[in-house]
């Protein structure tokens, strides 16, 4: 009767280790194909690899060549005045009327030498009083204001250029050296050199996932796949109220987990990664306890935060050919299941100290 007794409990013991040594995904549970909900509620679209759905399920790729063509035609228009920016305005003829612009250079001067275009737009300029000038160009604004000042002055020489540029701003962000927010001025001005005039990207920067935000619209430049294309960021002229945004190599990961060689964060490589490629940088399966026949890649959408699982089978050789085309997406996860036999094993393995302690307290009570 103490025998059974004791038989009973190592029986309960075996099934109580045995769910606790199988923590992780518990893969056994997940049906081959289709949707399941976890005990969390998440709802996960099992897809299984194979040739014919391959190239479906690969992360979209954008059509630089058309869809960006647009883009980088833009030209720079002619820099039309701003609330902001400073104007030097002379009279060759007349310097009492408009004193000449002694080498100002900082702020304070420019302010005190030059004539300031106010938020409204305006400007006051001797003789001719408030007068409208944003919205203009320096072309625009030296033929007008020479038919102002004749109203007064006989053969009126004027010549007017910006002092300080103030009005048109654009903004550089994340992982560059000097982020913050820059002016535009006369000189077309490329991604790249407001990239330069930031400090250039970081240590921490991933200058192939470079953001640009325009009028709401938001265009990832990477920088391999647009030079594929026939596109450069040197031809990209920087507009007002641009954003550049720099992702961080940190934001562009992917991880393997599981019964790989090695469980690790692998940063994106430039060029991509696929599935064989992480596989390969984590020292592939482990020969011991891992399930070729159970590779799962498990993915979020960022936009609708739907998830997929999928599932490919490298139990034969030709299959890895597979795992070469699957490509990878930051903060993709890389999963490699056990195998069956390490699973029991491993319950073996936490219940054999468990039963000699339930036998020897069986001994003290003889």
């Amino acid at each position: 009767m103490k025998h059974y007794q004791l038989f009973s409990i190592l029986a309960i013991s075996i099934s109580t280790v045995g769910c606790a040594v199988t923590p992780g995904l518990q893969t056994y549970d997940i049906p081959t194909q289709g949707n399941y909900t976890t005990d969390l509620g998440t709802n996960v679209n099992v897809v299984k690899i194979t040739q014919e759905n391959l190239p479906a399920i690969q992360p979209a790729q954008i059509d630089y060549r058309n869809n960006y063509s647009t883009l980088f035609k833009q030209q720079q228009p002619a820099y039309r005045l701003s609330s902001g920016d400073v104007l030097s305005i002379q009279l060759w003829a007349y310097p009492e009327i408009t004193p000449p612009v002694n080498n100002a250079s900082n702020d304070q001067s420019v302010q005190a030498n030059g004539y300031p275009i106010d938020s409204n737009g305006y400007v006051q300029i001797p003789l001719v009083g408030r007068y409208k000038a944003s919205g203009k160009t320096l072309a625009q604004l030296n033929t007008d204001l020479r038919s102002q000042f004749a109203h007064y002055l006989k053969n009126p020489d004027v010549i007017v250029r910006v002092l300080s540029y103030q009005g048109q701003r654009y903004s550089v962000q994340g992982s560059v050296t000097k982020g913050g927010q820059f002016f535009l001025n006369d000189q077309p001005i490329s991604i790249y050199t407001a990239l330069g005039m930031a400090g250039g990207v970081s240590a921490q920067g991933d200058n192939t996932y470079i953001q640009l935000i325009r009028n709401g619209r938001t265009y990832d430049l990477n920088t391999i796949e647009l030079e594929k294309a026939g596109y450069s960021l040197h031809k990209l002229l920087v507009q007002p109220n641009d954003t550049i945004y720099v992702s961080t190599k940190e934001n562009q990961k992917i991880y393997v987990m599981g019964e790989s060689g090695k469980n690790q964060a692998l940063p994106m490589r430039d060029q991509g990664m696929t599935l064989s490629d992480a596989l390969g940088e984590s020292l592939g399966i482990n020969p011991l306890s891992g399930s070729a026949s159970r590779i799962y890649v498990l993915r979020t959408n960022p936009n609708d935060r739907s998830t997929a699982l999928y599932h490919m089978n490298l139990m034969s050789l030709g299959d890895f050919g597979l795992a070469n085309q699957f490509k990878l997406r930051s903060n993709d996860i890389v999963y490699v299941d056990a195998t069956g036999l390490t699973r029991w094993q491993r319950v073996i393995n936490q219940v054999i100290p468990f039963s000699s302690a339930l036998y020897n307290i069986d001994r003290l009570g003889q």
